[in-house]
């Protein structure tokens, strides 16, 4: 595993870690506030001590690859850790002339893709300040070659389409994260079956429900089969803050059901495993959240459902509450999921006696990690 020296983009402005063997000392800067920090690695983990001038405390980074490392730090006096994570090199997301670009850097070079021309990819080789790849889009291919600002924060590049002689410009510019902001993304199956049926979508009415809240954006969007679904959830690759993901259809204890015809849950998750800013996945569906639908498991991120068929007013009502304890409350998904039943009564495997809803049976499976982290950022 690569070692951690070295400039990285973190949660708070960029570091610099410097050190030979096991011991490192870096320093860092968000905002008008410099801190400095010293540990030992060892195993492909930092253990540090940080001090600010307001503040001091603990904590760790963990190198999950050669561009990014996830942490988590202690303020002293508090028991509660909190997120601080980092890149570097090409391993981010940029804003290009061709759409947003999502790279990933690993032992096997760099790879990732693209917005602007539906499902596009690249696959390199790089260094600390050049990459060289070759693109695929569904209409073509080409190769194209990056280099890296001195501050990281933004690549000059040209491409070239196969066959061709000509060299094309291609820019780009890091994005970072707005602090604070968090998406709710709707992926939602049309509900109506005919021209008898009145417009209605449970994502209007979530849009409507937090308009209100200016540190949430809200983005619905309809899936008509497998592959609008799979493209709806790529999508979410190019979002650089937190996201919590519903997905909103009929549903059967074998997939989802869009128009009569069945979508297994399976690849859609499958396409969602590089979204390392997914919060959290909910299917607002019926049955989806059965025991036996193994491709819930195992997944990095949470996952909720029902293992009922659960009447559309008393989802609502949930989901209401779910959605509101985790964007307008703060509490994890895990911690909202916890309090659901509680708050409310028929979330669970029973309803209360005398209840005029049916037990929804909601179900909530951890994502495979065990590391439970607080998502709170400095204030500058």
């Amino acid at each position: 595993m690569t070692a951690f020296p070295g400039r990285w983009i973190t949660s708070f402005g960029a570091l610099v870690l410097e050190g030979k063997g096991a011991t490192l000392t870096g320093t860092y800067r968000y905002g008008a506030t410099q801190g400095q920090l010293e540990g030992v690695a060892r195993g492909g983990v930092l253990r540090f001590n940080y001090t600010e001038p307001r503040e001091s405390g603990s904590g760790e980074f963990r190198l999950l690859r050669i561009g990014k490392f996830a942490g988590r730090y202690t303020v002293r006096g508090e028991k509660i850790a909190r997120l601080w994570d980092g890149h570097r090199g090409w391993d981010g997301l940029w804003e290009t002339d061709f759409g947003r670009l999502r790279l990933i850097h690993d032992e096997r070079g760099v790879h990732g893709s693209y917005a602007g021309a539906g499902h596009a990819t690249v696959l390199g080789k790089a260094n600390e300040s050049t990459f060289s790849f070759r693109y695929r889009e569904r209409m073509g291919s080409g190769e194209g070659r990056f280099s890296l600002a001195g501050d990281h924060e933004s690549f000059a590049g040209e491409w070239r389409a196969q066959g061709k002689r000509d060299w094309q410009p291609w820019k780009g510019q890091r994005v970072h994260p707005v602090p604070g902001l968090k998406w709710l993304v709707v992926l939602e199956a049309h509900w109506q079956r005919s021209l008898a049926e009145p417009d209605y979508a449970f994502g209007h009415m979530l849009r409507e429900l937090f308009a209100r809240k200016p540190q949430v954006r809200v983005r619905q969007r309809f899936f008509d089969d497998a592959e609008s679904l799979r493209h709806g959830c790529r999508e979410l690759l190019f979002i650089a803050e937190p996201v919590i993901l519903m997905i909103a259809s009929h549903g059967r204890a074998d997939g989802l059901s869009v128009h009569g015809r069945r979508i297994d849950t399976a690849p859609v998750l499958d396409t969602l495993q590089s979204a390392e800013n997914l919060e959290l996945l909910h299917f607002s569906s019926c049955l989806v959240g059965l025991d036996r639908d193994k491709a819930l498991r195992g997944r990095p991120f949470p996952v909720s459902g029902y293992t009922t068929s659960v009447d559309w007013g008393a989802s609502a009502l949930l989901e209401f509450t779910y959605l509101d304890l985790m964007l307008n409350r703060g509490l994890s998904p895990a911690a909202a999921a916890a309090q659901l039943p509680v708050l409310v009564p028929h979330a669970g495997k029973r309803a209360p006696s005398g209840s005029a809803y049916r037990a929804a049976g909601f179900r909530f499976v951890p994502a495979a990690s065990t590391n439970v982290l607080v998502p709170i950022r400095k204030l500058a």
